[in-house]
C-alpha cells in the first residue's frame, strides 16, 4: 500500500513516513500495517503508567510543581543557600602529600602554643577538627620563602645590598662626601627611611608599579625614560597624599617610592630638585651608572651568596632592572617603584586606580598592582557579576530556541521550568542527603551545562510526541501517551544516566571545588531528567488535549499544525537530511576512509599535549592591566632570582600523615595525628638524629636554607658542649645531669632537650608531659610552586627517594619521618588534576559502553559508540592544541566538562538505529536514526552553539575556556555523530543488531525467540507488529507497527 508523499518519505516537523511496506505484510492484511490500539497487546506497566498521566495530566502536573516547589524551597531557604566567592579549597586532599601538608600546616600554625607544653592545647588539637589555616602566599620577591627564618635573612641581605659601596670613580662622579652612605638621606630623616628594603616593604600590600618601556631598544636608564617615570611617580604621589592613602613622612607627607629615581636622587643629592633639573644632572652620569649596574648585576647572578656582593650602589635593588639586562645588555626595559601605602589602604587604593598617572610621554607605561596582586582579586570579584550577566544570556538563547523548536510558549515556559527547578532539587540532595556544606562558586557553572542539555531533552520529548500525534490524528491523547512517552523517557534516560555518570566520574579528583561541581553536575543532569518526565511529559498531554478541542492560542501554538501525515509536505530539514544521507551512502567507502584517517591523526596529535611551564593559575587575559602586572613583574631580575633561590621544605618526625576533617569543606581542617611510635631518646636514635643533617645536606637536591643553619639536634650539641665548660644555665644544671654531648643517657635525654627548647624558644622541638612528640628542621629545594611540573616532580621523587631509604635503616623511634612544603602540596594538585582528566575519560567511556551494550543489547553498536565518543575527545583535544592550549588547571576543569557531554549525539542515534525490530538492511537503519534523531541533535547543537559564542565575550579566562571547550566539543560531537557513526554504521553496521545477545538471552529464558521480522515466533499474526511490548530501552512505538518502506528509503538516492 503506498501513500503520496515525497520521494525521501518523510514528513514535515521531524518524523520520517513510517509504514509497513508489502514485503513485511501479510497477504492477507490489507491494511498499513496499523493496529488500532484496542486490537494491541495488554499496554506494559510503562504505557499504563503514561496512559494515566495523560488521562489525569493536570493532577499529575500540580502535584509534581507542589512538590518539587516545596523541596526547593526547603533547600533554598533551610539549606541556607549561598555560592561561596572566595577561592579556596583549591588544594588537593586526602592525598598522601595533601595528608602530610595538613599536619605541618597544623604544627607550623600552632608552634607557639604547642612549645609551651600545655596538654590542654596538645589534647585539643588531637581531640577536635581545627579550622582551615589559610596561608598568604608572601609576594614574589627575591630570596623570599614562607619562613620566617628564610625571611630574616633576606633581610640581612637587603641590608647587604644596601651597604654596597663601590670604587672611588663612582664617588667621585656622585660626589659623596665622607659621612658615608646615611648621609644621602639627610633630607628624609624625618620620614621611616627604615621601611626601604624592610619586610613591610615586601610582604605587606604596597602599591607597586611596574614600567615596561614601549620600544626593547629603549632603556628605562636614559634620561628621557627616567623623566617620564619621575613624572608619573611624582603625580601618583600627590593623588595618594591628596586621599591621604599613604605614609611614611610628617604633615601627611610620604615616602618617597622606592625606585630607580629615589637611587638617582640619593646619589645625586637631590631630593628637593623637579624631575626635569634632576634629569639635567643625571644625563652626563648615565653612562657610568650604567657600566655601575651591569657589574652589579653580574655579580649577583654569579655570586651564590648575595650578601656578599659589594659592588652595587647604595639602594639598589634588583626590582629596579629586569633579568636580560647585565654586562652584554645595557638596556632595561622593565623596572619597578614601591609606594609605602600598608595594607590597609588596598580597597581605597583600588577605588582610585585608574587615576594614577602611566605615563603619557611615549617612552614608557606602567601598570598598577600590589605586592600581594589584591587588585586582581578585587576586579575578578567585580567582573565576575557582569560575567554571569552576560553568560545568563546564554540561557535565554536556549530558551529562544526552544520556543523556535516546540513553536509553543507553553511548552517553552514548561521545558524553562524543568530546566530551572533542577538546580535547587539538585542543592537539596546535595545539601541533606550529600551532606556537603561547601558550595564554591564553580557549582554555578553547571546552570549552564543544564541548559544545554535540558533543551535537548525537551526536543527529544516534543519531537516524540509530535510524531506520535501525526501517525495517531484521530487516536485519543492516552493512546499518543502510551506510545510517546516511554519512547521519549527511554531515549533520554540513556543520555541523561552517560552524562551524569561522566560527570560523577570527576569525583576521583581530590581537589574540594572540582568535585563538588562534578556532583552537582551529576545531579542536575538527572533531575533534569527527572523533571521532564514529571513537568513536560503531563504538559505536552494538556497541549493536545487543547488543541484536540481546539484550541488556538498562540502562547499554545504558533505556525502550521499538521493533523497526519497524510497532511503534511516534506520540510526543509528533513530534504535536507535525505540529501545528506544520499551522499554519505554513495560516498560511504571513502567517508570511512577519512574518518579513520582523522582519528588516528587525532591520536597522533593528542600526546603533543603539554603541561604547563608554570603552576601558576591565572584568570584574567593580559589585555587587562593587573595581569599584565603580573606578566612584566615576572621579567624583573628579582622575580628571576626568586625563582632560583628555590623555596623550602619541612623534615619532621612525631606526626602521622593524617587529614580527618571534611575533605569537600575547605574551613574544616583536620586533627593532630601524633606518630605515638616516635621516641627519640634512644642512644641509637640520638646518634642517627645528630648525623641526619650532615648527611641529608650533604645531597644535591637540597642545601640548608641559609649560611649557618644548623637543626635542632646539632644545636643542642653545640648547646650540650658549651654549658659542660662553665655553665650557669639553669635548665641545663636542672634537667641534664651534666651531660657533655649528646648521646645523652636516655633517661636524661627527654627532660635536658625539652629545658633547653623552652628556654631559647626552639619551636623546632615539640614536647608535652614530659616528652618529645614532635621534631622538625627545614631544608631548600631548588623548585618553586611556580616552577615547571616535571622540575617539581623530580625535586619531590628526589626527596622521597632519600627518606624513603632513610626511614629503612634508621632505629626503631625516629623511621617515620617524612617530608612536605607548599610547593609540593600545590605540584600534588596541578598532578592530580591532570590525572583526573585521563581517568575521568576512562571511566566515563567505560560507563558510556556498559549502559550503551545494555540499551542496545549490540557490542557492534557498543563499539561504534565508543570509537565515535573517543573522536570526540581526540578531536577536541586536538582543537584545544591547535589553539595553543596546555593542560593546566583552569583546563582540566574544563575537561570534566567535555566528557560529561561528550556522549549525548552518538547515543542518540545508536538508540534509534537499533529501534527496527527483526533483520533490516544497514542502510535502512542508518537513514532511519539520521532522519529519526537528526532534527533534535541539530537543534540541540545550534542552542548550545549560540550560548558559547555569547560567553566568549566574558573577562574571566574560565568562562572564555568554558565558552571555547562547549564550542568544540559540540562540534566535534556533531562531526562525531553525523559524520563517524552514521558513516561506520552505514558500511559495517549490522542489519540485526540484537541478534547475539538476544540469542543469549533466549536461552537462557529472559526473552522469547523472534523471528528475522522480529516478531515473537509464538505470537506470530497478520497484523504486523501486535505483540511487541514496549519499555524504555527497547523498541520505539514505530518500529512496533511500522517500518520504513524500501521505495521510501531510496527515494532520495
Amino acid at each position: 500500500m503506498k501513500n503520496d508523499k515525497g520521494s525521501d518519505g518523510l514528513t514535515e516537523g521531524g518524523s520520517p513516513v513510517l509504514e509497513i511496506s508489502q514485503d513485511n505484510v501479510n497477504d492477507e492484511d490489507d491494511s498499513d500495517g496499523w493496529v488500532h490500539p484496542d486490537e494491541r497487546d495488554k499496554p506494559s506497566f510503562i504505557e499504563r503508567r503514561a496512559m494515566g498521566m495523560a488521562n489525569r495530566p493536570c493532577l499529575h502536573l500540580l502535584t509534581a510543581l507542589v512538590v518539587a516547589i516545596t523541596l526547593s524551597a526547603i533547600g533554598l531557604i533551610v539549606g541556607d543557600f549561598s555560592i561561596s566567592a572566595e577561592n579556596a579549597g583549591w588544594e588537593s586532599r586526602g592525598t598522601r602529600i595533601a595528608d602530610r601538608q595538613a599536619q605541618v600546616i597544623l604544627v607550623d600554625s600552632n608552634r607557639d602554643e604547642l612549645l609551651s607544653g600545655n596538654p590542654a592545647i596538645w589534647d585539643g588539637l588531637q581531640n577536635n577538627i581545627q579550622e582551615r589555616f589559610d596561608e598568604r602566599r608572601l609576594a614574589e620577591e627575591p630570596f623570599t620563602t614562607t619562613s620566617n627564618l628564610i625571611a630574616s635573612r633576606a633581610r640581612d641581605i637587603h641590608t647587604g645590598l644596601q651597604r654596597g659601596n663601590v670604587n672611588g670613580k663612582r664617588e667621585r662622579s656622585f660626589h659623596l662626601n665622607q659621612e658615608g652612605n646615611s648621609r644621602n638621606l639627610q633630607a628624609l630623616d624625618a620620614c621611616e627611611t627604615d621601611w626601604y628594603g624592610s619586610d613591610s616593604m615586601l610582604y605587606d600590600s604596597n602599591l607597586w608599579p611596574v614600567w615596561k618601556t614601549v620600544s626593547d631598544k629603549t632603556s628605562a636608564l636614559s634620561p628621557d625614560v627616567m623623566l617620564e617615570i619621575c613624572e608619573a611617580e611624582t603625580s601618583t604621589q600627590a593623588e595618594l597624599e591628596r586621599q591621604g592613602l599613604c605614609m611614611g613622612c610628617p604633615d601627611g607627607k610620604c615616602l618617597p617610592p622606592f625606585s630607580l629615581i629615589l637611587m638617582v636622587r640619593t646619589m645625586l643629592d637631590s631630593f628637593d630638585s623637579s624631575c626635569a633639573k634632576l634629569m639635567q644632572a643625571y644625563a652626563p652620569e648615565q653612562d657610568f651608572f650604567t657600566s655601575v649596574l651591569q657589574t652589579c648585576v653580574e655579580d649577583i647572578k654569579a655570586s651564590a651568596d648575595i650578601s656578599s656582593v659589594t659592588s652595587c650602589p647604595e639602594g639598589f635593588y634588583p626590582s629596579f632592572v629586569d633579568d636580560k639586562f647585565g654586562a652584554n645588555n645595557p638596556v632595561v626595559q622593565y623596572t619597578s617603584s614601591y609606594y609605602y601605602t600598608g595594607d590597609d589602604n588596598v580597597d581605597a587604593i583600588y577605588d582610585i586606580v585608574k587615576t594614577f598617572d602611566r605615563s603619557n610621554g611615549g617612552l614608557v607605561s606602567g601598570v598598577y598592582e600590589t605586592t600581594n596582586e589584591d587588585f586582581v582579586n578585587d576586579y575578578i570579584d567585580s567582573v565576575l557579576i557582569s560575567d554571569m550577566t552576560l553568560a545568563m544570556a546564554s540561557a535565554f538563547v536556549t530558551v529562544f530556541a526552544m520556543v523556535l523548536h516546540t513553536r509553543s510558549l507553553w511548552l517553552s515556559f514548561m521545558g524553562l521550568l524543568q530546566i530551572i527547578l533542577s538546580f535547587p532539587l539538585s542543592f537539596f540532595v546535595y545539601k541533606f542527603l550529600g551532606g556537603i556544606q561547601f558550595f564554591p562558586f564553580l557549582n554555578f557553572i553547571g546552570v549552564f551545562v543544564v541548559f544545554a542539555l535540558g533543551a535537548d531533552d525537551v526536543f527529544v520529548a516534543v519531537d516524540k510526541w509530535k510524531n506520535a500525534r501525526r501517525h495517531l490524528p484521530n487516536g485519543s491523547t492516552q493512546d499518543v501517551a502510551r506510545f510517546a512517552l516511554p519512547e521519549a523517557a527511554g531515549a533520554m534516560f540513556l543520555t541523561s544516566i552517560t552524562t551524569a555518570a561522566a560527570f560523577f566520574s570527576t569525583t576521583v579528583c581530590p581537589v574540594a571545588p572540582l568535585k563538588c561541581f562534578a556532583i552537582f553536575c551529576g545531579l542536575l543532569i538527572m533531575f533534569d531528567y527527572f523533571m521532564n518526565v514529571l513537568l513536560v511529559f503531563p504538559a505536552l498531554c494538556l497541549y493536545d488535549i487543547w488543541l484536540q478541542k481546539g484550541g488556538t492560542r498562540c502562547w499554545l501554538h504558533f505556525g502550521k499544525q499538521s493533523a497526519s501525515v497524510e497532511d503534511e509536505k516534506l520540510s526543509l530539514i528533513h530534504r535536507i537530511l535525505g540529501a545528506y544521507y544520499s551522499f554519505v551512502h554513495k560516498f560511504r567507502w571513502f567517508l570511512l576512509a577519512g574518518v579513520l584517517g582523522a582519528v588516528a591523526a587525532c591520536a597522533v596529535t593528542v600526546p603533543q599535549l603539554t603541561l604547563p611551564k608554570s603552576a601558576d593559575v591565572r584568570l584574567l587575559s593580559e589585555k587587562n592591566q593587573f595581569e599584565r602586572h603580573w606578566v612584566w613583574q615576572s621579567n624583573l631580575l628579582s622575580r628571576v632570582l626568586a625563582a632560583k633561590s628555590g623555596s623550602e621544605a619541612v623534615i619532621i618526625w612525631g606526626v602521622l600523615p593524617a587529614d580527618n576533617g571534611d575533605l569537600l569543606d575547605p574551613q574544616s581542617f583536620t586533627t593532630l595525628v601524633l606518630d605515638k611510635s616516635f621516641n627519640p631518646s634512644s642512644v641509637e636514635a640520638q646518634n642517627y638524629m645528630l648525623r641526619f643533617c650532615a648527611d641529608f645536606f650533604a645531597q644535591d637536591f637540597t642545601a640548608p636554607p641559609y649560611e649557618g643553619y644548623e637543626c635542632p639536634m646539632n644545636l643542642f650539641d653545640t648547646w650540650l658542649a658549651e654549658q659542660a665548660t662553665n655553665s650557669t644555665d639553669s635548665a641545663y644544671i636542672t634537667s641534664c645531669n651534666g651531660a657533655t654531648s649528646v648521646p645523652l643517657a636516655e633517661a636524661d635525654f627527654h627532660a635536658c632537650i625539652i629545658a633547653w627548647s623552652r628556654n631559647n624558644e626552639q619551636t623546632e622541638i615539640l614536647a608535652t608531659d614530659g616528652e618529645v612528640r614532635i621534631m622538625t628542621f627545614i631544608a631548600k629545594t631548588y623548585a618553586r610552586f611556580d616552577s615547571p611540573y616535571e622540575i617539581l616532580d623530580d625535586e619531590w621523587k628526589s626527596f622521597e627517594k632519600f627518606l624513603k631509604a632513610e626511614r629503612k635503616i634508621a632505629p626503631e623511634g625516629v623511621n617515620g619521618m617524612f617530608h612536605s612544603s607548599e610547593d609540593f602540596w600545590w605540584y600534588d594538585t596541578n598532578g592530580k588534576m591532570l590525572s583526573t582528566a585521563v581517568t575521568t575519560g576512562t571511566i566515563a567511556l567505560a560507563c558510556a559502553a556498559v549502559i550503551i551494550l545494555l540499551s542496545s543489547r549490540s557490542f557492534v553498536m557498543t563499539i561504534f559508540c565508543i570509537v565515535s565518543i573517543g573522536y570526540v575527545l581526540l578531536a577536541t583535544t586536538a582543537c584545544l592544541i591547535a589553539l595553543g592550549w596546555e593542560l593546566g588547571f583552569l583546563e582540566s576543569i574544563c575537561y570534566a566538562i567535555l566528557i560529561g557531554i561528550s556522549v549525548d549525539f552518538v547515543i542518540h542515534f545508536s538508540h534509534a538505529y537499533v529501534l527496527f525490530p527483526g533483520e533490516k538492511p544497514r542502510g535502512d537503519r542508518t537513514k532511519f536514526a539520521l532522519i529519526h534523531m537528526g532534527p533534535s541533535i541539530l537543534a540541540a547543537a545550534f542552542t548550545t552553539f549560540a550560548s558559547a559564542l555569547v560567553m566568549l565575550f566574558t573577562e574571566v579566562s574560565f568562562f572564555q575556556k568554558f565558552a571555547i571547550i562547549l564550542f568544540m566539543t559540540v562540534l566535534n560531537s556533531t562531526a562525531g555523530s553525523f559524520v563517524v557513526f552514521i558513516v561506520l554504521a552505514d558500511c559495517i553496521g549490522p542489519s540485526r543488531p540484537t541478534k547475539f545477545i538476544d540469542s543469549i538471552l533466549v536461552k537462557i529464558g529472559l526473552r522469547k525467540e523472534v523471528d528475522s521480522t522480529g516478531r515473537p515466533v509464538d505470537k506470530y499474526s497478520t497484523h504486523g507488529s501486535q505483540a511487541f511490548t514496549s519499555n524504555t530501552t527497547g523498541t520505539s512505538f514505530e518500529s512496533k507497527r511500522m517500518s520504513l518502506s524500501k521505495d521510501e528509503l531510496e527515494g532520495s538516492a
